[in-house]
């Protein structure tokens, strides 16, 4: 097995791992003669193209849940509040119509990308449909957002909608056990992937909490806010986006190798390791660019809240 990435070389007994960028021409192509290529990371109509040029036996790559769009069209992209959020199903199945392909946005993008490779008809290419993806080595890390509050003692925690916010979380482990499954008999088609016990905003602040050995004093606002207000969390949504794994079920005989609530502690374990005696912007570089802090603001607010 030989891991890829654009990090230095690391030593290791379970694969060979080569330092590359996909952008220079030929990059990939140490992947030919393989029996399987995932990719982790597609992202650009080009990428898919690239996949399809090696001389590989099957493909598999990691899209996102946001590629779904509701019956009027709506998509998590366009979403900033209650108003224009989708209404999806509960659960969303493979089945839901998709976000138009293009160029524009993120999930727009993965469609185009996912419509490439489920046409083509050389190379069995299957389709991961993860949704807030979580594990060791994450550099996005939602967690963050609760676990520094812990670490600094924050006194409260903001949250809109009383932490009703039911968005569906993937541990990095589940997303392995299905791609063993599909690399067992390859075949083309899309697979969602989430958690078998997906949390509610507020219970994944109390299990951080609990995790970091700290409790919140929570202050809950009953009214859902737009993205990016105070009190908006990584996982916040007006509506559920839950995902339905019954394809995944009967097709390849998936079962999760782990529940959220068994793996959030090992995330949280990592997430304080990590980031000890260090920036946690370098260890989490995209969180750094995602997740907000605004204690200030927070603390004006809650003020606001006890006078009333």
């Amino acid at each position: 097995m030989t891991l890829a990435g654009k990090t230095e070389r690391r030593a290791s007994n379970d694969f060979e791992y080569v330092a590359l960028d996909r952008d220079d021409d030929g990059a990939l192509s140490v992947a030919d003669g393989f029996d399987l290529m995932v990719d982790v990371i597609p992202f650009e109509a080009s990428h898919a193209e690239q996949l399809l040029r090696l001389d590989v036996g099957a493909i598999v790559a990691i899209s996102s849940a946001s590629v779904y769009a509701d019956e009027e069209g709506r998509t998590l992209d366009e979403a900033q509040g209650i108003d224009d959020f989708p209404e999806f199903p509960v659960p969303i199945p493979e089945s839901q119509p998709l976000a138009a392909p293009g160029d524009d946005t993120y999930s727009t993008k993965k469609v185009k990308l996912e419509g490439i490779l489920l046409e083509n008809d050389r190379t069995p290419s299957a389709i991961v449909r993860p949704c807030a993806i979580y594990g060791a080595g994450d550099r996005m890390a939602r967690e963050w957002f609760f676990v520094k509050r812990a670490l600094d003692r924050r006194p409260h925690i903001v949250l809109t909608n009383n932490g009703r916010g039911h968005f569906h979380t993937t541990a990095s482990e589940n997303i392995g056990e299905l791609v063993r499954l599909i690399a067992a008999e390859p075949r083309a088609g899309a697979f969602n992937c989430g958690d078998p016990d997906p949390p509610r905003v507020i219970e994944i602040a109390r299990a951080i909490g609990d995790a970091a050995g700290y409790e919140f004093n929570e202050v809950l606002i009953p009214e859902p806010t737009s993205r990016g207000e105070i009190g908006q969390t990584p996982w916040s949504t007006p509506k559920p986006m839950i995902l339905d794994m019954s394809k995944a079920e009967s097709e390849l005989g998936y079962r999760p190798t782990t529940t959220w609530t068994e793996a959030l502690p090992r995330q949280v374990e990592w997430l304080i390791a990590a980031t000890r005696d260090r920036d946690w912007r370098d260890v989490l570089p995209r969180g750094a660019q995602y997740l907000q802090f605004d204690y200030d603001g927070e603390d004006v607010l809650v003020a606001q809240y006890s006078k009333a």
